[in-house]
């Protein structure tokens, strides 16, 4: 995928989809967009980590 495309909007939503608040999938979705890092975070109900990188 274009690199362009995933924003802020796309990694709030991605981040969404991994069940955790909307509070939280903001904050990993301004880090994501500022650094290109949403650094780890649990996700899917406290079952995994996961982290998003450009």
């Amino acid at each position: 995928m274009d690199d362009r495309k995933r924003g802020w909007r796309w990694a709030y939503l991605k981040t969404r989809s991994y069940h955790i608040s909307k509070l939280q999938a903001a904050y990993h979705a301004t880090r994501f967009w500022l650094t290109g890092d949403t650094g780890s975070f649990t996700s899917h109900g406290g079952l995994r980590k996961t982290r998003i990188r450009r």
